[in-house]
C-alpha cells in the first residue's frame, strides 16, 4: 500500500508543496464511508472521507480486501492521532463518467 498516512510531526516543509494530492488533517475527518460496488464481476471498495463543513473527498480505490481493511484501519488511527492524511487532489465527482441523454 501507498503510505498515505504520515505523522504530522514527520513532514518537512517542502511536503507540503507537492502536487501529490490534498493533505487533511485527521481531526478534521468527521466520518469514513465505505462506497462498495461491482466493476466486470469483480467487487470494489471506494473510501470517502467526510470532513468539516459537509465535504465528502475521495481517498482510494480497491480491489482487495484485504488492502481496504488496512487502509481503512489505518485511516480511522489517523483520525483518533490527528495524523496528516494524503488525499488525491481529484475529487470523486471528477472521475465520475457522465451519460448524455439525446
Amino acid at each position: 500500500m501507498v503510505n498515505a498516512v504520515k505523522h504530522i510531526h514527520e513532514l518537512k516543509e517542502t511536503a507540503f508543496g507537492t502536487n501529490a494530492g490534498i493533505e487533511i488533517h485527521g481531526n478534521r475527518v468527521r466520518d469514513l464511508i465505505t462506497k462498495f460496488f461491482y466493476r466486470d464481476s469483480h467487487l470494489c471498495f471506494h473510501i470517502l472521507l467526510q470532513v468539516d463543513g459537509g465535504e465528502t473527498v475521495f481517498f482510494r480505490e480497491f480491489t482487495d480486501y484485504a488492502e481496504y481493511k488496512k487502509a481503512f484501519s489505518d485511516l480511522q488511527q489517523a483520525r483518533l492521532n490527528n495524523i496528516i492524511i494524503n488525499a488525491p487532489k481529484k475529487n470523486l465527482a471528477t472521475n465520475s463518467i457522465v451519460a448524455k441523454v439525446a
